[in-house]
């Protein structure tokens, strides 16, 4: 599809805030401020191995020496020569945090007003330049975390939703997610749900819950997932979309527990869910390896084994339940932290697919959308080749997909690269290619929660 003699406006779904920002804003934000970039560098050589010229580059800019704005852009982008995993994207996104003011505030050495007219401007200038890009909607993510008290938290969400109604007359219309700490999004929650019954309400369509999720199971977001349930029912006009990033980044797991975080996220009630890549990259990937998790995780995959041991055999997968029970009865003697191995051949990867097939089966039923992030995806993920790609196996699968740009300033890769690069590199035919789009629409947080018809 050739999105250039495309004029039809593009919904992007899954983006954060500070990542929309791009290397040239962001250098005009710089050349003016006197910025501590210790942490930032410490960070930076811990994990690239070397220390990122960020200061030198600065001064060159400064001085306006030829090519110093291609290298600051350089040092500022996660491209395809530095993908690898979720540490080294962290690495570079650190440069938004230390050079802005988000580290700043928490050590107390910038106002809260100072900060919000910070992210003011960033919002203002992030959603003007989709605008040029041809969306005309797009819902963005922004981390208000424990670093704020209540007061605080609900000051930053008011001005960030008065920021997005000055857009409401115009042909693009943003819409803020508020993103959770995975580790206790309760607070937070008090403050979203009185901001989405404000007079700025009509703005904030969702919860998100982002940043590492390894460690953070999404049973431990059931009781928060109802209480939002509730609050839709009894706040139909206001109700909130649950986003949840899951199977981004699945280290800490078995594959099949990766493929059942997804799978569970959706029953539990999320509408839409971010990345999920292990529910979709082909298991060969990653070759014969082995792999650990902890006696819990064992468990829960064990439990979820016989909870879908009939849905589980019409794909291939033969649940054992007098093997499977014999594995809990010695598996409730260890420590729970206890770290088991777990071994994979052909034939268990081939058993993960299977696993993937089926859940994805599941998740279609449940109408909950996945947001595919083609860019984020590959380097983030490590996925070197498109062949491995998760939307391979959605398209085949006919998962319900968007996609998506998530952070397209420190990508470096708007939202019509991404749906070109599926469309070169998965042979997606135009009549297809709209058919997503359209979905991309009709999954607007607002419409999923019956805010809106279609």
């Amino acid at each position: 599809m050739n999105m250039r003699n495309n004029h039809r406006k593009l919904a992007d779904l899954h983006t954060h805030l500070y990542g929309c920002i791009d290397s040239a804003d962001f250098l005009e934000f710089l050349l003016h401020r006197e910025v501590d970039w210790t942490t930032y560098q410490d960070n930076y050589r811990r994990v690239y191995g070397v220390v990122p010229p960020i200061t030198e580059i600065l001064e060159r800019c400064r001085r306006g020496v030829a090519g110093s704005q291609s290298e600051f852009h350089r040092l500022f982008v996660f491209g395809d020569d530095d993908a690898g995993n979720f540490d080294r994207f962290q690495a570079k996104y650190d440069m938004l945090l230390h050079g802005g003011d988000s580290v700043r505030f928490s050590r107390g050495e910038v106002s809260l007003p100072v900060l919000i007219d910070g992210i003011c401007r960033f919002i203002h200038r992030t959603v003007a330049a989709q605008r040029r890009q041809n969306v005309g909607y797009i819902e963005q993510r922004m981390n208000v975390g424990l670093r704020y008290s209540r007061g605080q938290a609900e000051e930053l969400i008011h001005a960030m939703l008065a920021s997005y109604g000055k857009w409401a007359d115009s042909d693009i219309q943003p819409r803020l997610a508020v993103s959770l700490p995975r580790e206790n999004p309760w607070p937070t929650w008090e403050v979203v749900n009185k901001a989405a019954l404000g007079p700025l309400g009509s703005f904030l369509t969702g919860i998100d819950f982002c940043n590492a999720e390894e460690g953070y199971p999404p049973r431990d977001q059931r009781e928060l997932f109802d209480a939002v349930k509730d609050f839709n029912h009894r706040h139909p006009d206001r109700a909130l979309a649950i986003l949840y990033h899951v199977g981004e980044g699945f280290n800490d797991k078995s594959l099949e527990s990766a493929v059942r975080w997804v799978h569970e996220a959706a029953e539990f009630g999320a509408h839409r869910l971010g990345h999920a890549i292990s529910l979709g990259v082909d298991p060969r990937l990653y070759g014969n390896h082995t792999r650990n998790e902890s006696v819990a995780e064992r468990i829960d995959q064990l439990n979820y084994d016989l909870n879908h041991r009939d849905g589980l055999a019409k794909f291939g997968v033969q649940v054992d339940a007098v093997a499977v029970a014999r594995e809990l009865e010695r598996l409730k003697a260890l420590p729970t932290k206890y770290l088991l191995t777990i071994e994979y051949d052909d034939a268990k990867l081939d058993e993960i697919t299977q696993r993937q097939q089926y859940a994805i089966r599941c998740i279609r039923a449940l109408g909950t959308v996945i947001e595919v992030c083609p860019t984020s995806n590959r380097r983030i993920g490590g996925i070197t080749g498109p062949e491995h790609h998760p939307v391979k196996t959605f398209l085949a699968s006919d998962a319900p997909f968007v996609i998506a740009t998530d952070d397209p300033g420190i990508l470096g890769a708007t939202l019509a690269d991404e749906i070109a690069w599926v469309t070169e590199h998965h042979h997606v035919a135009d009549d297809a290619m709209a058919h997503i789009i359209d979905l991309s629409w009709s999954s607007r947080s607002e419409v999923l929660t019956g805010r809106l018809l279609q």
